[in-house]
């Protein structure tokens, strides 16, 4: 089976937990920054996985990323914003004939959410859905990962694994 889950990571939280859902679907599963996730890197997969933080209750865009590198003085660290948004990943994604699923870094209280603009942007590629949206928290706007997250990561990449 040919998988890849790409993603869009701004402090690390959201590569992360793409790495865990990775290990869970298996060890040649890549795991891709939506730049590197084109042409024969996505084509003919049989499982697409992708996911991005929740920035202003949704899935962020290329605006965003820049308001996200503007205001982020108080962040432990500089965010990465040097890879397109999955917003103009999604837009740009080829047709495929795979299965697919959504995931997401969050607060635990935010009221929005990015799974569903990213999984309605997966449906007009022509992916199928594979399961329910994945959606693990982060402690703090910045993170850490809630404890656990990891692991939870890990199983649903192997539910998705096991279809």
């Amino acid at each position: 089976m040919k998988a890849v889950v790409v993603y869009e990571s701004h402090w690390g939280n959201t590569a992360a937990i793409a790495r865990a859902i990775a290990d869970g679907i298996g060890p040649d599963t890549r795991v891709l920054t939506t730049d590197e996730a084109s042409g024969p890197e996505i084509a003919d997969v049989d499982l697409l996985v992708a996911g991005a933080p929740v920035l202003a209750f949704g899935l962020p865009s290329e605006r965003m990323q820049e308001a996200v590198a503007a205001t982020a003085g108080e962040a432990p660290a500089p965010p990465d914003v040097s890879h397109p948004s999955l917003r103009s990943w999604l837009a740009a994604l080829p047709p495929g004939r795979g299965r697919a699923a959504a995931f997401e870094t969050r607060v635990r209280w935010s009221p929005g959410g990015a799974t569903g603009a990213i999984e309605r942007g997966l449906e007009r590629a022509g992916y199928r859905a594979a399961a329910e949206s994945g959606k693990f928290i982060v402690k703090g706007r910045y993170g850490p990962l809630r404890d656990g997250e990891f692991e939870r990561a890990r199983r649903w990449g192997t539910e998705l694994r096991q279809g």
